[in-house]
Formats: structure tokens, C-alpha cells, sequence
């Protein structure tokens, strides 16, 4: 059995023991480096869980589980870093609120200090009061946010005016900036310094940008705002009432969510990527979500016409709030024309 082998088998049973086991044997009997085992074991590995979610053929119990093995192998590799030197850069890394998923910030965390950088890692979903308060006690060279659900990048903006009005550069990176193009958008759009999608981009950025920078001016808020506002305090309420109706017109709303299992966490994701929309007054974000959402409902046997439907029903409590029913409307519309 070769080592990819091994390790695919290790994260399959979770088996934290066999897979370290593994890329110990690999790093000191075999000579990988620890940037190799991250770029042809751990990064590959990851996606294929992911991929394995998607098609319904995993469990979100399979894919925490594995995605937690990933994760030890990833502290066990960094543990192995020299320290770093006494003049080395302090970067704080850490998820934006609301993100859950640790591992790329993690594996951006050990290529930073591999590079010789210091990083004092937060990890996922940081609360907001106690991160800022760590940047301004610490005040690193940099601020690093990783994101991977798009629907993570709501309720941004005034937290990232706040760390700029430190004049502390804030750079973020991930898959839900939606690569280099977008990801610049999205960034400026919530107000951070730059966007970076590897370690060494960072480093770049910082030794172009100064200490510190001056105080930038902020937008006025207008109606967009108070509608990515609203979605982001009040969503929620919204969700139990389209299981509900969902209920009412294909059964028993008592069973609607065992018919649609994560049904419920679907259309949450759905409204924080309307709030993230929004935010960023960028339509392309609906555009993923509804596809994202086709395929994973096809997935699992689930009619593609129930994502029409979910529109309909999410259209109704935003009857107060034209900027989000404007991009909801526009996505589907965007959608549906999309070539096969």
C-alpha cells in the first residue's frame, strides 16, 4: 500500500494514530518535507472529503472527523518548526466569525511559520471582542483572516473598519473570496487591506506595506447596509417558518426536516449568502449558492425544483427590504440563464 493509500485509509476510519504514523514514516525515513506532505496528502485529501459531502456520499459526522485527523497532522507537522527568530514578523491568523472550517487557516498558519514569519494562531470562529482585543494588545505586523463559507464574509464590514481604524494592514484569503479576481472585490468591498491566496503572497504584501497604515475613510451606510444588517440579526427567524410551509405544501410539517435532512442548515447558509451578497454588492454570490444548493439537493435525490420554491418562499419575508430582494431576484433570474 503506498502512502496516499495509507493515508486515505487512515482518514477514513479517523484514525489519528495510523496517519501521523504515516507522515512520520514519510518525513524522517523517506524525505518528504512537511510542504510536501501538505501540498500531496493533507490539501488533496480534504478536498476529497469535501467532494465526498457533496455527493451525499459522506456524512457531515464522516467529514468532521476526517477533516480532525487532517487537523492533527497539520500541528504535528508544525510543532516540528524551528522557533522563530527574535526580529520575525508577528502575524495573527485566525477564521472569520462564523467560520467553522479551521484547516486552510491552520495549513496558511504553518507555511507562514515555515517561511520564518511568528503567527499566534486563533483558530475557528474567533468572538469578535476578544480578537480585537488581542490585536490591540499584541499589535501585529498583519491581521489574517481565512474564510472558506461565503456566507462567513457577512457582518464583516464594521468589524474590519475597526481594525483598520488601528491602521494594523488586514489581509484575507479562501474559498469563499472565490479566487483572485473576485477575492480582491470582495476584500475592498469589506474593507480589508488586501487579498492573498498562499503564505508567501502574505509576506509579499507586508514587505510592500508599510507598518501602519493611515486611517482610511469609510462609506456612508446606506439601504444595502441596513438590509445585510437585518438578514444578519433576523435570518435565522425565518428559516423555522419555510420548513414549516414546506411542511404544510409536500406533508406533514412535522417530518418535512427527516424528508430533507439539512434542509434547514441549507437555507441558513443560503441567507448568509444573502447577507454576504449584500454586503459586498456582489450578485455572483447568490449565483454560487443557488448552483451549489442544485447540486447538493440533485445529490441526494432531491427535486432541483424545490430550490425555485426556497427562493419563492425567501422572497416573502423581505418584502421590507428591496436591496436583498433585488439580489435574491437577480440570481435566480442570472441562474436560469446560465448556458448547460
Amino acid at each position: 500500500m503506498d502512502a496516499r493509500t495509507d493515508y486515505w485509509t487512515a482518514l477514513g476510519a479517523a484514525d489519528r494514530q495510523r496517519a501521523q504514523a504515516t507522515v512520520a514514516s514519510l518525513v524522517d525515513h523517506e524525505g518528504w518535507s512537511a510542504g510536501r506532505v501538505l501540498e500531496e496528502l493533507v490539501v488533496p485529501s480534504q478536498a476529497r472529503v469535501g467532494d465526498l459531502w457533496l455527493t451525499g456520499e459522506w456524512s457531515v459526522a464522516q467529514e468532521h472527523a476526517a477533516t480532525g485527523v487532517n487537523e492533527s497532522v497539520v500541528h504535528w507537522l508544525t510543532s516540528r518548526l524551528p522557533a522563530p527568530g527574535e526580529h520575525a514578523p508577528t502575524i495573527l491568523v485566525a477564521c472569520l466569525q462564523g467560520e467553522r472550517h479551521a484547516l486552510p487557516a491552520l495549513v496558511v498558519a504553518h507555511d507562514l511559520m515555515s517561511l520564518g514569519a511568528n503567527v499566534l494562531f486563533l483558530g475557528a470562529d474567533p468572538e469578535p471582542s476578544g480578537l480585537l482585543s488581542a490585536i490591540l494588545s499584541l499589535r501585529p505586523r498583519a491581521v489574517l483572516f481565512s474564510a472558506s463559507l461565503t456566507s462567513s464574509l457577512s457582518n464583516q464590514r464594521m468589524f474590519f473598519h475597526g481594525i483598520a481604524s488601528v491602521g494594523i494592514p488586514l489581509i484575507v484569503g479562501g474559498r469563499a473570496f472565490g479566487g483572485r479576481e473576485l477575492g480582491s472585490r470582495r476584500a475592498e468591498a469589506l474593507g480589508a487591506t488586501a487579498y492573498a491566496e498562499t503564505a508567501q503572497e502574505v509576506l509579499d504584501l507586508l514587505a510592500e506595506l508599510p507598518v501602519r497604515l493611515p486611517t482610511p475613510e469609510f462609506p456612508e451606510l446606506g439601504a444595502a447596509d441596513d438590509d445585510a444588517e437585518w438578514l444578519d440579526h433576523y435570518g435565522r427567524r425565518i428559516v423555522p417558518e419555510i420548513m414549516w410551509t414546506l411542511g404544510q405544501r409536500h406533508g406533514d410539517p412535522q417530518e418535512v426536516g427527516s424528508r430533507w435532512p439539512e434542509v434547514s442548515q441549507h437555507i441558513e447558509h443560503v441567507l448568509g449568502c444573502l447577507a454576504a451578497s449584500v454586503s459586498t454588492r456582489d450578485e455572483s454570490i447568490m449565483v454560487e449558492v443557488r448552483d451549489w444548493l442544485v447540486e447538493v439537493l440533485a445529490n441526494r435525490g432531491i427535486d432541483a425544483a424545490l430550490v425555485d420554491e426556497l427562493w419563492e418562499l425567501l422572497a416573502e419575508p423581505l418584502q421590507g427590504h428591496p436591496v436583498a430582494r433585488v439580489f435574491l431576484a437577480a440570481s435566480r433570474r442570472t441562474a436560469d440563464e446560465l448556458p448547460a
